[in-house]
């Protein structure tokens, strides 16, 4: 998609991002911020605020028929207030993030469904955080205002939601292709913890990685070639990229407009890999078709995620989770802030999953599923790209209170 990518976005981008100023500079009569800091009691009122509208908004139907290649105003207006909550609902870690992960080791997933001993071990040199449940959207700051999570629970719509749990349906015998023998011992943990639905159920169970452009493993020299992930030439692949072009573009925009910083390395990098991997024949499906600004990302069908953290990320690398499937309840758990998110289909998670250890337990009831994106520090690296830096707060919060300028009416729908 290379140049496309941007200019096909950018009305949605530019709408999103419009409609966030203005919740947010309509959220209060002044600004929160004084001398730098944070004024309390006035960012409560701006959240309180911007709750009213949000709540009023998830009670509201979307109207306008619902096709595959439009947004509709309905879903900006959504996703822009559960961003714009998300900003005002800050909760701050009293550490410094590159600290942390400076300290943080790698340890092997325990298969019990137990945390790692790492964040017991990290108590040595930094705050204890324990967050509990968390349902409403929110960010998770450090000691510096730097975002090393942003939640954003029921962002899509019903009829997208449903769209993509039916297109994705048609993935059921290609994961369940993947399912390792029962009686395999050596598989991997990422190979482990799936939970087979009765009878197969709607999305079987497994898992699919796809990338259009990846180091294979043990191949991660900077001199080594990026090939295209065997499953990317899958037909079946291809016919569920193209059904979610539209829904990605609009993951992309709101990637934009969280993180802007990961957007622009996210771009830049695909760019870039395109042009090494389309000049190779082995391809058969369009590398430059690929919607998504992350450079991969994996299909995860009814799965226990033991708790782990990302080893081929960099820290400001955020992984972004989107949470599918038919009315399950799972948590996504947080072992370093003991925090218990609602993972609920239609919820999307920006997580530095390099510095924060995640897993998700055994659910109730339903089916679960998870498009997981990432991006990989060595490609990244390969093609000169620099790590991005972590959101800032301050940014976000500069804008409570500051009244933007009159904008034109917009169409019901954004046509991609």
């Amino acid at each position: 998609m290379e140049e496309n990518l941007k200019s096909q976005a950018s009305e949605v981008r530019e709408a999103l991002s419009s409609r966030i100023s203005k919740i947010l500079g309509n959220s209060s009569e002044m600004g929160v911020l004084k001398d730098g800091q944070v004024v309390t009691k006035l960012l409560h009122k701006a959240r309180m605020r911007i709750s009213v509208h949000l709540q009023i908004c998830l009670a509201t139907p979307d109207h306008t028929t619902f096709t595959d290649t439009s947004i509709s105003e309905y879903e900006i207006d959504r996703a822009a207030l559960t961003i714009a909550h998300a900003m005002v609902n800050p909760i701050n870690v009293d550490w410094d993030v590159d600290r942390y992960a400076d300290r943080v080791n790698l340890s092997q997933p325990n298969r019990d469904g137990s945390a790692t001993s790492e964040p017991e071990r990290l108590k040595k040199y930094f705050p204890e955080a324990v967050l509990g449940k968390i349902s409403t959207p929110a960010t998770l700051v450090d000691r510096h205002g730097r975002i090393l999570m942003v939640y954003l629970p029921n962002i899509l719509s019903p009829s997208r939601l449903d769209y993509i749990n039916n297109a994705t349906s048609s993935l059921r015998d290609s994961l369940l292709d993947t399912l390792p023998p029962i009686s395999d011992q050596k598989k991997s943990w990422r190979d482990d913890g799936f939970v087979l639905p009765e009878g197969g159920g709607e999305f079987g169970a497994g898992r699919i990685t796809v990338s259009p452009a990846y180091f294979m493993q043990r191949q991660e020299r900077l001199i080594d070639p990026l090939v295209t992930s065997e499953s990317y030439n899958s037909k079946k692949v291809q016919q569920w990229l193209g059904a979610l072009t539209t829904s990605e573009l609009l993951w992309n925009s709101i990637t934009a407009a969280v993180a802007p910083d990961l957007f622009e390395s996210g771009f830049s990098a695909f760019s870039k890999v395109v042009k090494e991997v389309r000049r190779r024949k082995k391809n058969s499906a369009p590398v430059d078709s690929w919607p998504s600004i992350f450079s991969g990302l994996e299909i995860i069908a009814n799965r226990t995620t033991f708790s782990h953290r990302d080893p081929g990320g960099s820290p400001s690398l955020f992984d972004l989770l989107v949470s599918l499937g038919r009315n399950h309840h799972a948590t996504l758990s947080l072992a370093d802030v003991h925090a218990e998110l609602d993972y609920s289909p239609g919820a999307m998670v920006y997580i530095a999953g390099r510095v924060l250890e995640h897993s998700v337990g055994p659910w109730i009831n339903g089916e679960r599923i998870v498009v997981a994106h990432f991006m990989k520090d060595a490609v990244h690296d390969r093609v000169k790209v620099p790590r991005p830096s972590f959101p800032l707060q301050k940014n976000f919060l500069e804008l409570v209170g500051r009244k933007p300028k009159p904008a034109g009416r917009r169409a019901n729908k954004l046509q991609i």
